[in-house]
């Protein structure tokens, strides 16, 4: 049976002065088995998430591993600097409250007895005393990130709203257009390529004519989704040259240029373009439509705290590594934290 519980097991104490030390953080040590007890939890993550399987390659999982060591590296020294601090504060956890984590762990686990607890225990390699270090660990380190940097991220409605006002595109749906076209195409030419308009006078004077005519059929009654199917020129008139419909932010401006005041059925005026003639119809519009503040503040909140909650960390954990003493005794190792280092205080020196 799999005890479910929020923390990996320690490191084994009876081996900790055979096993090599990576880095002194403060005089406290990060091992050699740390290490790999953090890649292969990772390892275990990706096959949980479908990175890796059965029948992934030890060269793949070489590569995995290369790019993912600098964080788990990182990862490791904050949480030693974090239970440094926390422990310079004077934060420990009480009987009581180990008590009750092991409650809870005994129900999560439907374990009913303190016998088949520590045989559970037992099976994953652990004692009472392991456990108890686990969690008072997981409890300072929590305790602290509380104090020093949860409780310093608030924000009020009236922020809320202004972000809200800021960010207006965020909750904002576009109207949806749906059009009828009617396109009178220019004749192709090699020597003008794509762009159609410089053809002859007479030519152009047919166009002019073969539009005319079909407007002149909408005005006498027929709809212009008929004259569409039997005159545009465009992949459109297959279905009565109805286009759409289309949110607004995806017309090309000319075209919104063209549409702009019409109301759901108006004609727009032509337009000579570089295929031909154009001539649209407006055949239904919604307006752009905004979720209400009191929908989004909720969400605002939340992301707007996360944010914030980000930077106090890095703040806070910047100034705990800029006074860390960290003694390393694997230069690849060391390389590999400073560039990482480097690349997570690049976007944060130029916020």
């Amino acid at each position: 049976m799999a005890l479910t519980v929020a923390a990996t097991s320690p490191v084994a104490a009876q081996n900790i002065i055979l096993q090599e030390i990576l880095v002194k953080v403060n005089g406290a040590i990060i091992t050699k088995t740390e290490l790999e007890e953090r890649q292969v939890q990772l390892l275990r993550e990706y096959r949980q998430q479908g990175l890796i399987n059965e029948t992934t390659g030890d060269a793949e999982l070489e590569a995995f591993l290369n790019e993912a060591t600098p964080q788990i590296v990182v990862d490791a020294i904050d949480e030693l600097l974090i239970l440094q601090h926390g422990r310079e504060m004077g934060i420990e956890m009480d009987d009581e409250r180990f008590a009750g984590i092991v409650d809870n762990v005994k129900e999560q686990n439907n374990i009913e007895t303190d016998e088949e607890f520590d045989e559970v225990l037992a099976a994953e390699g652990m004692t009472m005393e392991d456990l108890e270090r686990a969690m008072e660990r997981q409890f300072i380190i929590s305790s602290v990130q509380q104090i020093e940097v949860i409780s310093k991220v608030a924000m009020t409605d009236t922020e809320a709203r202004e972000y809200y006002d800021r960010n207006t595109d965020e909750y904002r749906t576009p109207g949806q257009i749906a059009l009828r076209e009617i396109l009178i195409a220019a004749p192709g030419d090699a020597a003008t390529g794509a762009d159609n308009r410089l053809v002859s006078a007479e030519a152009e004077t047919k166009l002019e004519a073969r539009l005319q005519a079909a407007l002149a059929r909408v005005a006498a009654g027929e709809t212009f989704a008929t004259v569409a199917t039997e005159v545009s020129d465009a992949p459109s008139s297959a279905n009565g040259g109805l286009i759409g419909p289309l949110s607004e932010d995806d017309l090309a401006p000319a075209v919104a240029a063209l549409l702009e005041g019409l109301a759901a059925g108006d004609i727009s005026e032509p337009v000579r373009t570089a295929i031909g003639y154009q001539v649209f119809l407006l055949e239904s519009s919604t307006q752009a439509t905004r979720q209400p503040f009191d929908e989004v503040r909720d969400d605002i909140a939340n992301r707007v705290f996360n944010e914030r909650r980000q930077d106090e960390f890095n703040e806070f954990m910047g100034r705990l590594h800029a006074e860390a003493i960290l003694e390393w005794n694997n230069e690849n190792l060391q390389q590999a934290y400073e560039n990482r280092m480097r690349a997570i205080e690049g976007p944060a020196a130029g916020s």
